[in-house]
């Protein structure tokens, strides 16, 4: 009975122990699938947040897209409107215009040493030109100024030493007449920089004879025109019965409108004062520099007249005095020349539409030679006018002029009678 007590007390104990270890183990596993299971949880949970993240920055990226399609419209507004304001902006402050000269006929007479000629009674080919002005106001103080000039000549004025000949065809040149910056200074100062035409002769500089005459006088141009470089000063001084404009102007000097290639420069002072009273005005010019090359190569210009209006009647005269200095001759002497003329007009103006013009003109220019030294070739030119004004701009001039030349030695003569008919229009 003892024996058979501690055999059941011993299987007990080892039902009881043996029972332990295994509830011992499933709780072990089941602490690992557990574990497991959340680490599966928390990366599922990862996931899912990832996937979160990467919705949200496309929902953000679909918003920030959306908003920027509803700019394009604004953004296209406001392309076209920057355009308008540039154009705009572009087109505040310029003015463009031009000048239009051309001939309906012209022809002309001529006897050369005894020898007649004459050119064909012409339409087609001649002197015919067109200026296109462009004027830019960049402030209320500056401005750019162009004259650009489109020319068709033909080469048919007459002159001494040469045949009266017209080309069969028109030789077209183009010419920046004029390219300038101006300002308004302090006090009623005005400064120019640039190209353009000296205040010498007011006919040329002012360009006054567009409307007057359809070819300049011959002889006479050749001392009037000048065109050249540099810079202007211009002040009008105010008083009670009379005004002064003076102008004051350094310039390049020489032959050439563009290229300056010497340290002397040609110095110019113009005034032209008038008279409130008595309608008159005193134009009077000094110029003094180089005209070319060497260290003797100055030059003297001079130039005074007189402009009387009186209601319908205008008159107007000048001296013109050229001195140069050791001129080349075709040989190898070098001699003085000089180039003089005076001009005398009067216009009358009958109504807007008609205006009466007579001028008459003598002018001597130096002709170098060669062994025989210096000459010079003379004209004599008359020319009469009228007018007919379309608009107070435009207006078809009848032109006739008599000229007679001649070279100082006799060696050369001529006369001719031009007519011509030309329209000029401004605008």
């Amino acid at each position: 009975m003892l024996k058979f007590s501690i055999l059941l007390l011993a299987l007990c104990g080892f039902l009881f122990f043996s029972t332990g270890m295994v509830w011992a183990d499933d709780i072990s596993d089941l602490k690992e699938q557990v574990k497991a299971l959340q680490e599966t949880i928390n990366n599922q949970q990862k996931t899912i947040e990832d996937l979160n993240s990467k919705v949200q920055a496309v929902e953000t990226k679909q918003q920030v897209q959306a908003s920027e399609i509803k700019k394009v419209p604004e953004l296209a507004q406001k392309v076209d409107d920057l355009k308008e304001s540039s154009a705009g902006q572009l087109a505040e402050g310029l003015s463009v215009g031009g000048h239009v000269k051309l001939y309906m006929f012209d022809r002309t007479q001529s006897n050369r040493n005894d020898s007649p000629q004459h050119t064909n009674l012409s339409s087609g080919v001649g002197t015919h030109a067109f200026v296109l002005y462009i004027t830019k106001q960049l402030t209320d103080t500056l401005k750019i100024d162009t004259a650009t000039d489109f020319g068709v000549s033909a080469s048919a004025t007459p002159s001494v030493g040469s045949d009266l000949t017209r080309a069969t065809t028109g030789t077209l040149s183009t010419t920046l007449r004029k390219l300038t910056m101006e300002a308004a200074l302090p006090e009623g100062y005005e400064l120019k920089v640039g190209m353009f035409n000296p205040m010498f002769v007011e006919e040329f500089a002012k360009e006054t004879f567009w409307d007057e005459q359809y070819n300049m006088s011959a002889g006479i141009c050749y001392l009037e025109s000048w065109h050249d470089s540099g810079i202007s000063l211009y002040k009008n001084f105010d008083f009670d019965k009379y005004s002064l404009p003076v102008y004051l102007e350094l310039l390049n000097g020489g032959s050439s409108q563009y290229v300056d290639n010497n340290d002397d420069k040609m110095a110019l002072i113009h005034i032209a004062p008038e008279f409130f009273q008595t309608k008159l005005r005193v134009l009077s010019s000094l110029a003094y520099g180089k005209h070319g090359e060497g260290e003797n190569g100055k030059a003297l210009y001079t130039s005074n007249g007189l402009e009387w209006k009186y209601q319908k009647t205008s008159l107007s005269g000048e001296y013109i005095y050229k001195k140069y200095n050791h001129v080349n001759t075709l040989g190898t002497k070098n001699a003085d020349g000089k180039k003089e003329g005076y001009y005398i007009k009067a216009m009358y103006t009958f109504n807007p539409t008609w205006r009466a013009l007579a001028k008459y003109s003598h002018a001597e220019l130096y002709y170098a030679t060669g062994r025989t030294g210096m000459r010079s070739d003379n004209y004599d030119t008359a020319a009469l006018a009228l007018n007919y004004f379309l608009t107070p701009s435009s207006d078809i001039i009848t032109e006739y002029q008599h000229i007679e030349g001649v070279r100082s030695d006799g060696s050369e003569t001529f006369d001719a009678d031009r007519v011509t008919m030309g329209w000029r229009t401004t605008f």
